[in-house]
């Protein structure tokens, strides 16, 4: 490339960098005026920087520091508006900060506090939690909330089994009551009372009948059919069933509009058809049962019901007509397979001997393949309980058992209830390890982004600074254009020397003023600046995102071929020592896995860390503007020493621009002074969450020891359980082949049955006929004779 070439393209990249910093190549002088409009262009700018600076100022380092006080309320004020808007794991952290905090506990909003938190946590099902905070402020002098707690607390008290110290917080709930409970809290207590299971049966009836017979005795009360229904329960586990249906009676002749109370007369209608069929009043209770509505959920129990009452009354086909009508409208229901039991059996009593025989046949060829595979799946090792266990402790989430039965015995081990508490269990213990051990990392990489990140950790802060470096830049650039524009002042003044070292001068920083000239000057800039660097960030984050999912398809994968592993091991006739190998680099795989999620999820932490502080300066900022400055500055210098050869106008001008460059150098030291208190600010911030950052740490040890300590026994018992479930599932299944196969027994025995009666009954009449003969020829005979 030729030496002319370059010097154009550096004039070109000169001009592109600072509008005014090259000229068309022309040795005419700008006219005095048009120098004058130019040293007004610099100085409006200058009043463009100090109003920038001022706004700094004015926000972020005269504003004085929210005291504690202030601090505090915002973050109630905070945490309410997440309460209301139901964020409740945002909410709970809020409240949690406030509560934990000894200068807010004498805060006439503490107990306020102490009912957003436990009703955030009670939302999210954090029952433990929830109760502390609720006896937490069922013990403040306070007691405008007193009676809502209360009505949680029996809530959670109940969900949790421990009845301990209620009956102190029922009396004090009385006596601000004036004796008597509030509606609204004596049904929450009746119910409750009707829950306990640590008090004797008898009397756990009485308490609970004299909470909700007040209730009941209220005309258009609240609560009044709800504590009549409940009555009515009380009676039928007594054991009083005709005192039951009374009480049921007029909750399933009434037409209510609400939701809740529709759901309480179909209750009350099913209720009311299962006590007259024990009474022996069929009739009644077939229109009982008809009254449900086919939507309601009860309608498919409902006709299983019916068809066991017209069994009663000896009618079979209409027993027939409903399990048929259950069958067509719920096959996949879970009292389908009994309906289709029960279907046989009449089939049988109406003598449809094909029929019968076909519907115990689906039965027999739809659960006995499910039933061996449960007996396989019983059986693949010597221990199943341990199996479970390594199951559950290998798995990287809290495993869901019922997965690994067959889809149609899925469903029947999900409806039990013990089961669903187990893995409800173990997912609340996992989400307590991973929480405390989120908890854990979050704290580190608070206490590293403080120690190295410092302004950028807090983003009010850092963008007042980026603000005033852009004033500062902008005032960098304002000093440029002051000594561009003295230079052609002085230009017909300097020395042949002088204005060849002014050019290498200008040619040498060409690729620091184009440097330079990226950085922001304003808010505008800044925020141009923010989104391409976000963006770059963002889909940063989605390849690591991608690449997590690959991550868990090869742990999922690794998983599956250990169970299969584990599963055929009795099937396989392969080498022990190559299984061994084979495992061992299963191991391997494994690990490796691990430590690439390890490293991703460090990767996606840093990411996160970078999109939150994408506004922060690019690396260099500082000293490519110092560095740009001092270039300018030597420019000005050799400038300088020519100044002495001005005279008239031109010295006026010269003049004027020093008074302008001594604006901006007192800007410069306003920019400076923001800088430094920004700094200081950063630097109390970080001292006084550090403090709290560690005080957490110690208590997150002790949670995460505490989480340790039950996980183990806690995986143990759901093991028992999922086996104990397993086995349930698989005698369902047994009964339900082995009533089959003795209904094809039943059959083939009354067809048997029928079959010698009627031969029975043919031999009969061929005797009465052989005898009728007889008698009708006997004269006959006797005459031949």
């Amino acid at each position: 490339m030729s030496v002319s070439r370059v010097r154009v393209l550096l004039l070109v990249a000169t001009t592109f960098v600072v509008p005014g910093s090259a000229r068309a190549a022309s040795d005419a002088r700008p006219s005095s005026r048009e120098l004058s409009v130019r040293l007004e262009q610099v100085s409006g700018q200058l009043r463009t920087a100090e109003e920038n600076l001022r706004f700094v100022e004015t926000q972020y380092t005269q504003r004085p520091e929210p005291t504690g006080a202030e601090a505090r309320l915002r973050r109630f004020s905070d945490g309410e508006i997440q309460y209301l808007l139901e964020e409740w794991a945002n909410a709970s952290t809020l409240f949690y900060d406030l509560v934990s905090d000894p200068e807010f506990r004498s805060h006439e909003r503490y107990p306020h506090a102490l009912f957003f938190l436990s009703e955030s946590l009670y939302q999210q099902r954090n029952y433990v939690g929830a109760r502390l905070y609720l006896r937490e402020l069922l013990a403040q002098p306070d007691t405008r909330l007193y009676r809502e707690a209360l009505g949680r607390y029996l809530e959670v008290a109940g969900r949790l089994n421990q009845f301990t110290g209620l009956d102190e917080y029922i009396e004090r709930a009385r006596q601000l009551s004036g004796g008597q409970l509030p509606p609204e809290l004596e049904y929450v207590y009746g119910k409750w009372l009707f829950k306990r299971t640590d008090l004797p049966d008898l009397e756990r009836r009485e308490r609970a009948r004299a909470s909700f017979a007040r209730l009941a005795a209220m005309p258009e009360g609240r609560f009044q059919k709800q504590s009549a229904y409940f009555l009515g329960v009380l009676s039928v586990q007594e054991g009083d069933y005709a005192g039951a249906v009374e009480r049921f009676r007029p909750l399933a002749t009434t037409t209510p509009q609400e939701p809740e109370l529709k759901r309480l007369q179909e209750l009350a209608s099913l209720s009311l058809g299962r006590l007259l069929y024990e009474l022996g009043r069929y009739d009644e209770a077939l229109d009982r049962y008809t009254e449900l509505p086919r939507d309601s959920d009860a309608f498919v129990e409902s006709l299983y019901e019916i068809a066991w009452v017209h069994v009663k009354k000896g009618d079979y086909e209409k027993a027939k007509n409903a399990t048929d009508i259950l069958l067509l409208v719920a096959p996949e229901s879970a009292v389908a397979p009994d309906a289709r039991i029960l279907q046989g059996h009449l089939q049988l009593k109406l003598r449809r001997y094909d029929e019968a025989t076909a519907t115990y046949e689906e039965v027999i060829s739809t659960y006995k393949p499910v039933r061996e595979q449960l007996d396989t799946l019983l059986k693949t090792n010597q221990d199943p309980v341990a199996y479970f266990d390594g199951l559950l402790a290998r798995n990287e989430r809290a495993l869901d058992f019922t997965t690994l039965l067959p889809p149609l015995a899925r469903r029947y081990a999900a409806t039990q209830t013990e089961v669903t508490d187990a893995v409800g269990m173990v997912q609340d213990i996992e989400a307590s390890r991973q929480g405390a051990e989120e908890s854990k990392a979050i704290a580190t990489r608070i206490l590293q982004a403080l120690e190295e990140r410092g302004l950028e950790v807090f983003p009010e802060l850092q963008e007042g600074y980026q603000r005033a470096e852009a004033v500062d830049s902008a005032l960098a650039r304002a000093e440029l254009l002051l000594v561009q524009l003295e230079g052609e002042v002085l230009r017909e003044r300097l020395t042949p020397e002088e204005r060849t070292a002014l050019e290498t001068l200008r040619q040498e920083s060409t690729v620091l003023r184009a440097r330079f000239s990226t950085l922001p000057t304003n808010q505008e800039e800044l925020e141009e600046r923010r989104v391409r660097m976000q963006t770059q960030v963002d889909e940063l984050d989605r390849e690591a995102y991608r690449l997590g999912y690959e991550l868990q398809g090869m742990r999922a994968t690794t998983t599956a071929v250990r169970k299969w592993v584990d599963d055929t091991r009795e099937e396989r006739q392969g080498n022990p020592a190559e299984e061994q190998e084979f495992l061992t680099q299963l191991n391997n795989e494994e690990k490796t896995v691990e430590a690439l999620e390890a490293e991703l999820q460090r990767v996606r932490a840093r990411l996160a860390d970078e999109r939150s502080s994408a506004t922060a300066f690019v690396s260099g900022e500082d000293v490519i503007r110092e560095r740009y400055r001092e270039t300018v500055a030597r420019e000005h210098a050799l400038l300088a020493a020519a100044e002495a050869r001005l005279s008239g106008d031109d010295a006026a001008l010269v003049g004027q621009t020093h008074e302008v460059r001594q604006r901006a150098e007192a800007l410069r030291t306003r920019v400076g002074t923001a800088r430094q208190e920004l700094r200081t600010q950063v630097e109390q911030r970080g001292k006084d969450i550090r403090n709290k950052v560690l005080v957490e740490q110690q208590l997150l040890q002790g949670y995460g020891q505490e989480v340790t300590s039950v996980t183990g026994g806690a995986r143990d018992m759901v093991g028992r359980i999922a086996f104990e479930s397993i086995q349930k599932v698989r005698r369902q299944f047994y009964d339900l082949v082995l009533k089959a196969d003795v209904g094809l027994v039943d059959v083939a025995f009354t067809r048997k049955q029928d079959k010698t009666t009627e031969i029975q009954k043919l031999s009969s009449q061929k005797d009465d006929e052989l005898q009728s003969l007889e008698a009708e020829f006997k004269e006959v005979l006797e005459d031949a004779n």
